[in-house]
């Protein structure tokens, strides 16, 4: 995760903390990161992410941090690491 560029990490973090708090990777672009993020904006981010992905602008690793979370997203709460 080191080598990735600082302001994508610091991104990656906050969704993470989205998540942990009961967030999910669905919703409108324009919902918030909540009461604990309030100017993050996890659908904006995400759809950011879609887009560079199909333009082949990520990293091997992130593309693979992204799909990671698809997965747990998929499993449900509680089957996602730690």
């Amino acid at each position: 995760m080191w080598r990735i560029e600082p302001d994508w990490n610091r991104s990656y973090r906050r969704l993470l903390a989205h998540l942990a708090a009961g967030g999910t990777l669905t919703g409108p672009a324009d919902c918030t990161g909540g009461d604990a993020d309030p100017t993050f904006r996890p659908g904006a981010w995400l759809r950011k992410q879609d887009k560079a992905g199909a333009e082949e602008e990520l990293t091997a690793q992130q593309t693979a941090l992204l799909d990671e979370l698809a997965v747990v997203e998929k499993a449900g709460p509680g089957t996602g690491t730690a």
